[in-house]
């Protein structure tokens, strides 16, 4: 059975990673946070692609038979990269198409929907351009420094709050039916962005809607080929291992988790 891939620019994409390991707890996963060159949301669409390849490559010799894009600005900016070298034979399944689809089930079509996330998210344009494409009105704001405050254990305290109040507590989504949490990392804040927002507008946790599209994209069937993982069935790898990342790694995923690493080849 091959071992579904997950990567992401840090461990944020853990997230995504334990929605879903609940889904398919019959699967190895193979992880990769891309720690050396976080966060992808302060690059150019340039080396975002060349980064995001580089990483699939990387999937794809670990033996992987489906590609989780577990990031906002990769899925933003290097998907078509992404499923040009996984072929028509590897399902690639990125973090915005779904969170969107998710939106369509939930919210009329000609309400407004707002998305937060990082900057290469945002100006990319891509969330905005779906949920127009769907009849919906969307108000998209950068919110930057929150991944990397939620990346260094600034979460759940005065840090985060005071972040969070800076991007939302001028009342600007007060309108919206629904907010995108259009970064990996905003499900550890989910409470807090809550408290911040009316009762009537839905949070959309995009981890939870990839478990869910990835589901209906295999189905009942197995990632079979002549690639098995040998236990553990879970190996996550990141490119430059450091004391925070390791502390961090945990928090995101929700469990122990023993993080190795592998550089990127140039």
């Amino acid at each position: 059975m091959k071992p579904i891939g997950i990567f992401d620019s840090g461990i944020g994409g853990l997230t995504v990673a334990r929605a879903v390991a609940k889904s398919f707890p019959e699967h190895s996963i193979v992880y990769f946070g891309d720690t050396a060159h976080l966060p992808y949301g302060e690059k150019s669409a340039a080396l975002i692609q060349r980064y995001s390849s580089r990483i699939t490559s990387e999937l794809l010799e670990l033996g992987c038979g489906a590609i989780v894009v577990a990031c906002n600005s990769a899925s933003s900016n290097a998907l078509h990269q992404v499923k040009e070298l996984a072929g028509d034979e590897v399902p690639v399944i990125d973090v915005v198409t779904p969170a969107v689809e998710k939106v369509t089930s939930l919210v009329q079509s000609g309400c407004q929907v707002g998305v937060i996330g990082t900057r290469a998210t945002i100006s990319s344009n891509w969330y905005q351009q779906l949920l127009h494409e769907r009849g919906f009105n969307a108000h998209a704001k950068a919110t930057p420094l929150l991944a990397s405050a939620i990346e260094e254990g600034f979460h759940n305290g005065q840090v985060s709050s005071a972040l969070i109040e800076a991007y939302l507590g001028q009342g600007e989504f007060e309108e919206c039916n629904a907010l995108i949490l259009g970064c990996t990392h905003y499900p550890l804040i989910a409470e807090q962005i809550r408290a911040f927002l009316p009762d009537h507008v839905m949070l959309i946790d995009s981890a939870k809607a990839v478990a869910e599209s990835l589901m209906n994209e295999l189905g009942n069937e197995s990632l079979n080929g002549d690639v098995e993982m040998k236990p553990p069935n879970l190996q996550f790898l990141v490119s430059d291992l450091t004391q925070s990342f390791a502390l961090g790694a945990e928090r995101f995923f929700g469990a122990p988790v023993q993080l190795l690493e592998r550089k990127l080849q140039d």
